[in-house]
């Protein structure tokens, strides 16, 4: 019985060192395999179409900031104008009388009536 348990003893280190060893092996052969990427694959004809798409997006980048650079230019030209329209626009969205000319008629007053002015 002590001969048997030995040699079942002996054998289960042979399992585990030869079952180690094809587990290193087995892991150095995946060393060097490619793993698989999560960007799109490039080809020479996709590198050049990316390419063109930031030339397009640079172009078009190139031309708002021409555009309203123009537009500004334009508006600098005719600030009056701008600022009448501006003025406008305002009065239309804000009827009436505002808060801040309220408060300068009733300070007037009351500088009046201070004074003696009334």
């Amino acid at each position: 019985m002590q001969r048997f348990l030995s040699a079942l003893g002996q054998f289960r280190k042979t399992i585990l060192i030869v079952g180690t060893i094809s587990l290193l092996t087995l892991s150095g052969l995946f060393i060097f395999v490619e793993q698989p990427s999560l960007a799109a694959p490039v080809s020479a004809g996709g590198e050049k179409l990316i390419q063109q798409e930031k030339q397009d997006k640079e172009s078009q980048a190139a031309n708002l900031r021409q555009q309203s650079y123009e537009e500004q230019v334009n508006a600098s030209k005719d600030i009056d104008k701008v600022y009448e329209e501006n003025l406008k626009t305002y009065e239309k969205e804000n009827p009436g009388e505002g808060f801040i000319e309220k408060t300068v008629e009733a300070t007037e007053k009351l500088v009046d009536k201070v004074t003696g002015k009334e």
